[in-house]
């Protein structure tokens, strides 16, 4: 059963060309499951993806307090347009691995996600490049992300 926790960068990242206060970092815990294996014991190719993504949509609630009904309830959809995956060493069955993310920078209507999986000795596992739209949902067409909504995804600034 995934846990997920707060866990914080302690770098700086540039939006509109200035600098931001460091990203919150979405942490969760997995165990590979039987049913992500493929025939020689390693998780099957695509379900890296469902983990990744998964692991996005749990750090919302837990961080953000964006569970399905206040996703729901939003004015706009954030939409995963593109998810690119490199695959270091297999996760296996049984296998405990973590997952870390955070928002490296926004472009426009994207929002571009650093996420890393590791094992439980802390060995890279697999890394992913995950871009994230903004769709408001009164147009069903992408739009730049608000600045207000875009800090919500890094730490508040002391003062």
């Amino acid at each position: 059963m995934p846990v997920a926790g707060p866990v914080r960068a302690t770098h700086l990242c540039r939006i509109l060309e200035r600098e931001m206060p460091a990203p919150i970092v979405f942490k969760t815990i997995h165990r590979i499951r039987f049913s992500d294996l493929d025939l020689y014991n390693h998780m099957s190719t695509a379900r890296y993806a469902a983990y990744y993504v998964d692991h996005r949509m749990e750090g919302l609630r837990d961080e953000l307090g964006w569970d399905m009904n206040a996703l729901g309830a939003l004015p706009f959809m954030a939409v995963v347009r593109r998810l690119e995956v490199d695959f270091i060493r297999p996760a296996r069955g049984d296998q405990e691995i973590t997952i870390r993310s955070f928002v490296r920078e926004f472009r426009g209507p994207d929002a571009i996600i650093e996420c890393a999986m590791v094992d439980g000795a802390g060995k890279e596992v697999s890394r992913c490049l995950m871009t994230v739209a903004y769709v408001d949902r009164e147009t069903n067409r992408a739009a730049d992300w608000p600045e207000r909504v875009a800090a919500l995804f890094f730490e508040k600034e002391a003062g």
